[in-house]
């Protein structure tokens, strides 16, 4: 299972999640929960550090 980027709780298959690449490097997979979309809660790449909302 994936982790959210911002919270780091699973994202569950059928959640209203989102998954991206990160819009500064792109090779890393950016995911956000449900709670965290809806929020626009900050995020970080694993990959580079790029935080974004």
């Amino acid at each position: 299972m994936p982790h959210c980027n911002a919270c780091g709780r699973e994202v569950h298959p059928g959640e209203m999640s989102e998954s991206f690449s990160c819009p500064k490097c792109k090779s890393a997979r950016i995911w956000r929960c449900e709670g965290c979309k809806g929020k626009s809660k900050e995020y970080k790449c694993p990959a580079c550090g790029y935080k974004g909302k």
